[in-house]
Order: structure tokens, then C-alpha cells, then sequence
């Protein structure tokens, strides 16, 4: 008696809230809910598919949630008990709950199975979070996207009451992003940069915007990123770079000295604006803007070895001028300024080369710049520590 009593309990729970049965729904209905809360769910398959086969029982909503339950308990209780046989009951297993729910749904014209399939739409959107993360643990991208844009689909109804959840929001973004569609990636990663959600979404549009070949959309994700995220510095060297690889070297230099009125103390804006000029050859301002750099950041190596390269190349310059020179007294002086150059430029790699530097990197500028210089004893001196 008290197990009967229990299986009433519960199929009153499954079938509250529904339409009076007609006796042939309810002869067929009742016992598919009883094979599924017993976990006979092979059988309860068999039992649906009949169901679904039959034109009249296919039009019953309830035939419909019988097997979307049927598939999310199923596949629920296969993944906590990591059962092949459960949650792969049926191909796509998620999928064909979702669907039957969507089905079911659609056919109950009456609204009278809202209250059972709101809360199983609850649990859904929270296995296809899970199975996105787990898709995207195992880079399985595009899996992944679709698995969140469900979960997405789901939470975004009216009838949750719920606010936009970002996170989710994010997770099909990078997963789009990942998987290459570009489209959706941007779309994705708009509204969260419209929300001001973080500086990565920002750097992750502009590159999906050049992905696009839409590179006027990602300057201004990147302006608009910079304003959002007070300067923020990666998006900085991005706007600054895009500049410089389409050779716009004014505008690069002047995103940069946007950044420093704001941010005077930021070593690397200075470093970055002395390698523009450097890389323009335009030495004098990359000399004055690399002692800046040195002076908010003394123990930066690289900066000195800049800046002796860029003395270096003005004494290089003199004397190559002074080739075409037929006046003795006009090429002694000039040689003097090259050798003035040059001076400085080994004034300033001693600074380096007195600190004892052990960055292989930073090593072999030394080595090159001494030997091109002549200054031999270093050079062999530098060799030994060079691996």
C-alpha cells in the first residue's frame, strides 16, 4: 500500500497543473511518467517513440514533455554517474530534451503546462552551461557555442524575469571567437562591450573586427575601449600598432601622446612613441624621448641599448655625408659630431654593461653594438657570457 501510495504522489505531481486526461491519454500517459521516475528509461523510450509514431498521440503536448523528461533526467543522472548508456539514450541528448520541451510548448495552446516546463527550461539552461564549459575545456569550439547559445536562448525569455547574464553572454563569445565564426564572436563581444564589460572584450572586438577585414570598426572599438577603461595601456599599443602597420606614424605618435598627457609616469608609452621615431629614423626626437623612458624606469636595459643605437646611426649618417664632401675643413668637423655620436653611444651601453646584465637578449645588443663600434675587449669580454 505505501508504495502505491508513493507512485500516486507522484505522478499527482507530474500531472498537476494539465488538462483532465481523456481515458486514452491517461491509459497511455500515466504509465511513460511512472517508467520514468522509476529510472526504467529504456523502456520509457520505447514507450514515447510508440507515442510519437501515432499521429493523434503526437499531437498531446504531454507526449511531447513526457520525452523531453525523459531525456534531461536521463542524461542528468548518466553525467553524475558518468553513465555512456544514460546520457547518450539518444544522439544529441540535451538537444532532443530542449525541442520536446519546445514542442510541447508549442502545442499546448492553453499555457496549462507552464509551470511544469519553467523549471525544467531552469535546469536545461544549466546543462547546456555545463556542457559548453566541458565542450570548450576539450576545444571543441563549435560544440561549445552551440551548447551556450541554447543556454542563452533559454534564459533570455520573458517569461524568466531575468537579467542578461553576462557571463554566459561572454563564454559564447569566446567560444564563437575560438571557433572562428567571426559574425557571432562580434556580435557577442558588442554587447558586452557595450555593458563595459572588460578591456579584453574590447582587445578580443577589434581583433574580430580586423578578423572581418573591418579595421575603421576596430580603431573605434579601441578609442571607445580607451575612453571606457581609462587608458587602458593594452588597448593603447593596440590603437598605436594598427596605426603603425598601415604606416600612419603621426597618428600612432599622437595616440601615444594622448596617453601620456593622462598617464606622464607610463614608461612604456615613452619607450614605444622613442621606437616610433626611431623606426622613422627620426633620431633626435627618439633620443630625447628614450632618456624620459630611462629616467621613470633606470633598470629598463633594452631603453639604453635604444638609445645608443640611435646615436650610433646619427654618427653612421655623418659619416656617410661627409663622403661626398670636398671640403677637408667641413669634414673634419663633421667628423667630429660623428665621433661625438659615437661617444655617446658607447656612454650609454657602458651604463648597461656596468649593471651586468644577464638577459641573453639584451647580451647580444651589447655584442653587436660594441663590435660595430670596434671596442674589442668588450665584445670578447661579452662572448663568454653569451650561450
Amino acid at each position: 500500500m505505501k508504495k502505491l501510495f508513493f507512485i500516486a504522489l507522484v505522478l499527482n505531481f507530474l500531472l498537476s497543473g494539465c488538462a483532465i486526461f481523456s481515458p486514452l491519454q491517461k491509459a497511455q500517459l500515466v504509465p511513460v511518467f511512472h517508467l520514468i521516475e522509476t529510472a526504467r528509461y529504456n523502456e520509457a523510450k520505447g514507450a514515447v517513440e510508440e507515442l510519437i509514431s501515432s499521429e493523434e498521440s503526437a499531437r498531446w503536448p504531454r507526449t511531447w514533455y513526457a520525452r523531453g523528461l525523459l531525456s534531461q533526467k536521463a542524461y542528468r543522472e548518466g553525467m553524475s554517474k558518468n553513465d555512456k548508456k544514460l546520457f547518450e539514450l539518444y544522439p544529441d541528448q540535451l538537444y532532443v530534451a530542449f525541442e520536446s520541451y519546445e514542442r510541447a510548448d508549442s502545442l499546448d495552446k492553453s499555457s496549462r503546462l507552464d509551470k511544469q516546463l519553467l523549471p525544467r527550461y531552469v535546469l536545461l539552461a544549466n546543462d547546456f552551461q555545463k556542457a559548453g564549459e566541458r565542450h570548450f575545456s576539450n576545444r571543441e569550439y563549435a560544440e561549445a557555442l552551440r551548447a551556450f547559445e541554447h543556454a542563452l536562448d533559454i534564459t533570455q525569455r520573458p517569461q524568466f524575469g531575468l537579467k542578461t547574464d553576462t557571463n554566459l553572454v561572454y563564454n559564447a563569445a569566446l567560444a564563437a571567437y575560438e571557433a572562428r565564426k567571426w559574425e557571432k564572436a562580434a556580435d557577442y563581444l558588442a554587447r558586452l562591450h557595450g555593458y563595459g564589460y572588460s578591456p579584453n572584450v574590447a582587445h578580443l572586438l577589434f581583433n574580430a573586427s580586423l578578423a572581418k577585414g573591418d579595421t575603421i570598426a576596430g580603431k573605434n572599438v579601441l578609442r571607445e575601449g580607451i575612453e571606457k577603461y581609462d587608458d587602458n595601456e593594452t588597448l593603447v599599443l593596440l590603437l598605436a600598432d594598427i596605426h603603425l602597420l598601415r604606416e600612419e606614424y603621426a597618428s600612432a605618435v599622437l595616440v601615444l601622446d594622448q596617453a601620456i598627457l593622462r598617464d606622464s609616469a607610463n614608461f612604456v608609452y615613452h619607450n614605444t612613441k622613442g621606437l616610433i621615431y626611431q623606426r622613422t629614423e627620426d633620431f633626435e626626437n627618439a633620443i630625447d624621448v628614450f632618456k624620459v623612458a630611462i629616467e621613470l624606469a633606470p633598470n629598463e636595459h633594452m631603453t639604453y641599448l635604444n638609445l645608443a643605437t640611435c646615436y650610433y646611426n646619427i654618427g653612421v649618417d655623418i659619416e656617410e655625408s661627409t663622403r661626398a664632401m670636398t671640403n677637408i675643413s667641413l669634414v673634419l668637423r663633421e667628423r667630429q659630431k660623428s665621433s661625438a655620436a659615437f661617444e655617446q653611444a658607447v656612454h650609454w651601453l657602458d651604463q648597461v654593461y656596468e649593471k651586468e646584465p644577464d638577459d641573453q637578449q639584451v647580451l647580444r645588443r651589447l655584442h653587436e653594438l660594441y663590435r660595430m663600434l670596434r671596442i674589442y675587449d668588450k665584445v670578447l669580454s661579452l662572448e663568454q657570457k653569451i650561450r
